[in-house]
């Protein structure tokens, strides 16, 4: 009796104790250990009977519970990580995919960029229209021009609105001498005067068929083709003796003069004894003025013509051009601003003109495609330095 009384005592005193010390904000021990909730005062009431068991339970109850709590606590945490590493792979999965996708499009996008912004450079500067076709045809059977070959040929128009482009023509112009290599003989001013090759037959056999027309053995070459720095010496004596003003009326600035293209000469007369003639109002003139056409060449600078072609009248002034684009241009009274300009305006690959004399029959286009259909006759391509192509194809 005693013992069971003492018991209830203790049991008493522990309740009383444990609400004393709740009362004060202090959390006892068993709370502490076993409970997380809280009350207002910071643990949870519980009751001295459950204190007791948990006493008497310490031993193995603590024991368990631990065990139990960091198996939990282990298996949670593990299985924070595999989330944590299973989102981590996936956002860097959809960054990296982003990443490549927002780099290939800007990439895409600075091309096309880079890429328009140079053929509108290229439109602007070689006259070539936006929007024509250039990329390389499926098509084996069509030509593949390129923007370098608008300033290339024997049509390409120099005068003092469209500059002679020597890099473009680089590699393409091949100068002979001419007293070197030419087929019948005839003087020249000066022992270095070069030309075009293909153009050198030419002239051998016009110059030949003017002496044997009038008679003599004159007709001679006083200037041919000349560089850059031939042209601004050129240009630096005439302005020093004559003035700026005439200089522009009678000779080109150096880059704008057609002497540069080795497609050009002037045409003289040397007398037997080497005593220079003049060439104006003479039977040789006259002669090759009415036949030029013939060999290839027109007479370039006219008096009518001299406000198109911003030249003054030059009699001595020949360019080769080809046989049906001289013989159209003699025919019609035109020079080659005029010819370039009428041939933009008249023709197209699908309505060529064509071109009929006694020396035969072509058909000629013009056209800013880079892109068109390959003849299946002889043909020729030539720029006209400005904006396009003409397409110039013999006929059997």
């Amino acid at each position: 009796m005693i013992s069971t009384s003492r018991r209830k005592l203790r049991t008493i005193q522990l309740k009383t104790e444990t609400d004393r010390d709740c009362t004060r904000g202090r959390v006892s021990g068993p709370c502490r250990r076993y409970f997380g909730g809280t009350d207002r005062c910071g643990c949870l009431p519980v009751q001295s009977s459950c204190i007791m068991d948990m006493k008497k339970k310490k031993g193995k109850g603590t024991g368990l519970l631990k065990g139990m709590a960091i198996i939990c606590v282990v298996l949670a945490f593990i299985l924070a990580v595999l989330l944590i590493v299973g989102r981590s792979g996936r956002t860097g999965r959809k960054a990296a995919s982003a990443s490549t996708s927002s780099a290939s499009v800007s990439s895409a996008a600075a091309m096309t960029s880079a890429g328009r912004e140079a053929a509108a450079s290229n439109n602007q500067e070689s006259g070539q229209i936006e929007g024509e076709d250039d990329a390389a045809p499926a098509d084996s059977a069509a030509l593949r021009l390129t923007d370098a070959d608008i300033h290339k040929g024997d049509l390409i128009l120099v005068n003092p609105w469209n500059a002679y482009d020597f890099d473009a023509n680089a590699d393409s112009v091949d100068l002979v001498n001419i007293l070197d290599n030419q087929s019948v003989t005839y003087p020249c001013d000066k022992s270095d005067f070069e030309i075009a090759r293909h153009v050198l037959p030419h002239l051998d056999e016009m110059i030949a068929a003017c002496n044997a027309a009038v008679g003599t053995n004159e007709t001679s070459i006083s200037s041919a083709y000349r560089s850059m720095d031939y042209q601004q010496n050129v240009w630096n004596e005439t302005v020093a003796n004559y003035g700026e003003a005439y200089a522009r009326n009678y000779v080109a600035v150096p880059g704008y003069s057609e002497h540069h293209t080795g497609l050009a000469v002037d045409l003289g007369r040397t007398a037997s004894d080497g005593t220079a003639e003049s060439f104006t109002g003479s039977a040789n003139a006259d002669w090759i003025n009415t036949n030029s056409w013939r060999y290839g060449f027109i007479r370039r600078y006219a008096e009518d013509k001299a406000s198109i072609t911003g030249c003054s009248n030059e009699s001595w002034h020949y360019r080769y051009v080809g046989v049906p684009h001289a013989y159209f241009m003699y025919a019609n009274n035109l020079c080659l601003e005029e010819y370039i300009e009428w041939l933009r305006e008249n023709t197209s690959e699908s309505a060529p003109y064509t071109i009929t004399c006694d020396l035969g029959t072509w058909e000629v286009y013009f056209t800013q495609s880079r892109n068109p259909a390959c003849p299946d006759e002889e043909y020729n391509v030539s720029g006209n330095n400005v904006d396009g192509y003409v397409i110039t194809v013999k006929k059997n």
